[in-house]
C-alpha cells in the first residue's frame, strides 16, 4: 500500500481534531445554513427565470444582470445550482459534494463582483469563499481521495477513539426554527409576498435563536 506524504496527513488530523471540538462544530452547522438560506431563495429566482434584481440599465450590474436574464436557460441553469448547492450542503452525506459546488459558485461570484465592479460586495464574496474552503477543510477525510492516494482502512473505521459532537434534541429545535426563520427572511428579500413587518419579526426570531443556541452550546461544551 502506498504511503500517504506527510503534509497530507497533517492536515487530515487537523481536520479531524476541528471535527470533534464543540464549538467549531456548531459553527460549521452555521455556516451550512446561512449558505444554503442565502442561495436556495436566490436560486429559486433564477430557477423560474425572474429577474435578480431591479437596477435596469441605468448601471453596468444591471446591463450584466438583464444580459444573463436574456440568456435564459443558463441563467435557470445557475439558479438551478445555486438550489442543488443550498440543499447538499444540509445533509451529511453530500456535505463534501455541496462543499465543492459551493466553492466553484462562489470563487465565480466573487471574479464578477471584482470585475463588474460591484465595490465592497468583493469583500463579502470573498468571505464566503473563505466559509466554502472552511467546509471542504471540515469535509477533507472525504475530498483527499480526489487528490491523493486512499487512506488506509484503518483510518476509514468508525470507533477509532475519536468523540463525535452530537446535538442535543432541543439544540436541534433551535437551529430547525433558526433555519426557518432565516430561509423566509431571504425569501422576502427575493420577492416572496408576507404581511408588513413579517421581515422585522424573523429578525427577532433568528437573533433569540443564535443567543439561545450559543447558549446551549456553551453548557454542552462543559460538560
Amino acid at each position: 500500500m502506498n504511503e500517504i506524504s506527510k503534509p497530507d496527513y497533517s492536515l487530515l488530523s487537523f481536520s479531524r481534531r476541528a471535527r470533534q471540538n464543540s464549538w467549531l462544530h456548531r459553527g460549521t452547522l452555521g455556516l451550512r445554513f446561512l449558505l444554503s438560506m442565502g442561495f436556495i431563495p436566490t436560486g429559486l429566482v433564477k430557477l423560474f427565470g425572474l429577474p435578480f434584481s431591479n437596477l435596469g440599465s441605468s448601471s453596468p450590474i444591471g446591463v450584466f444582470f438583464d444580459m444573463l436574464l436574456s440568456t435564459g436557460v443558463y441563467w435557470q441553469f445557475l439558479g438551478g445550482m445555486q438550489v442543488l448547492a443550498g440543499i447538499l450542503v444540509m445533509f451529511n452525506r453530500t456535505l463534501a459534494l455541496g462543499s465543492i459546488l459551493f466553492t466553484g459558485i462562489m470563487l465565480n461570484i466573487l471574479f464578477i463582483t471584482i470585475g463588474v465592479g460591484f465595490g465592497n460586495t468583493a469583500y463579502l464574496a470573498f468571505m464566503m469563499v473563505l466559509g466554502c474552503l472552511w467546509l471542504c477543510f471540515w469535509e477533507w477525510g472525504k475530498l483527499r481521495v480526489l487528490f491523493f492516494d486512499p487512506v488506509p482502512v484503518l483510518y476509514q473505521k468508525e470507533g477509532n477513539g475519536l468523540k463525535s459532537v452530537e446535538l442535543s434534541f432541543f439544540e436541534k429545535i433551535v437551529y430547525g426554527i433558526g433555519y426557518v426563520s432565516g430561509m423566509l427572511f431571504f425569501g422576502m428579500t427575493r420577492g416572496l409576498k408576507l404581511p408588513l413587518g413579517t421581515e422585522i419579526f424573523l429578525v427577532g426570531i433568528g437573533l433569540v435563536c443564535l443567543i439561545v443556541a450559543f447558549i446551549l452550546g456553551f453548557k454542552a461544551n462543559k460538560r
